[in-house]
């Protein structure tokens, strides 16, 4: 297939995200990767899940080492497992080799990095900070990585109650106020953004305050949405 037709078929099988920086990084950066290497055969679906996951477990080593020029490469390296991430699915349906395994597995490889990245970013701060702050902060975001989308699940199979529509509306204001949800590729970005800066207790902090946030509003809607519909 031709440049021009790959990149019209990837146009044509184009799923957006809504999160803020994956509309306005990644996902683009993925799509344009693609346009290139979507017909390489030995190139698949679930070997760039893989990919992705193994890069995500590899940034954890520059975290624990330290070091100015060690976190700008875990930085580095992060945003480039998010990308891959960008890419597993797209190539899939644009091979129209979608399944439930390759949704699962990519499920899972976040659930296995997203908290071995928030360990690593524990050891660090805690070599810089020795302090009761570093650990507590650390476990907390590596509770509520775990806690949404588990609160998420529950609330759609025990009560029926879907996920808030908050800042759904195709407006460019509304779009933007997702950043604030602190959703995945929010998450992605605040990490990179503090190892450049060579701060991890500050991603560990900014995590676990803003997570902590969405994760009581959610808590709380589910509960007065809950009672509503018990009071009818």
């Amino acid at each position: 297939m031709g440049y021009r037709e790959r990149k019209q078929r990837l146009r044509e099988t184009f799923k957006p995200r809504e999160e803020w920086w994956s509309r306005v990084f990644a996902t683009p950066l993925a799509g344009w990767i693609l346009r290139f290497v979507a017909d390489w055969r030995w190139i698949t679906p679930n070997g760039v899940t893989l990919a992705s996951l193994t890069t995500a477990l590899l940034a954890c080593i520059p975290i624990v080492m330290g070091g100015s020029s060690y976190l700008l490469l875990a930085a580095i390296a992060i945003q480039a497992s998010y990308i891959l991430d960008c890419m597993d699915g797209q190539l899939a349906r644009y091979r129209g080799t979608s399944s439930s395994f390759g949704a699962f597995a990519d499920k899972w490889a976040d659930f296995v990095k997203f908290p071995a990245i928030l360990l690593a970013l524990t050891v660090n701060a805690f070599e810089n900070d020795p302090t009761l702050t570093s650990i507590v902060a650390g476990f907390a975001a590596v509770f509520l990585v775990g806690y949404l989308p588990y609160l998420k699940s529950l609330a759609a199979t025990e009560l029926g109650i879907q996920p808030s529509a908050v800042f759904a509306k195709p407006t460019f204001a509304s779009r933007n106020m997702r950043f604030f949800l602190f959703e995945e590729a929010q998450w992605y970005l605040i990490v990179s953004v503090c190892l450049a800066l060579n701060d991890a207790l500050a991603a560990l902090l900014i995590i676990a305050i803003g997570l902590g946030t969405v994760a009581l509003m959610q808590t709380l809607r589910i509960l007065v949405v809950q009672r509503s519909s018990q009071r009818m």
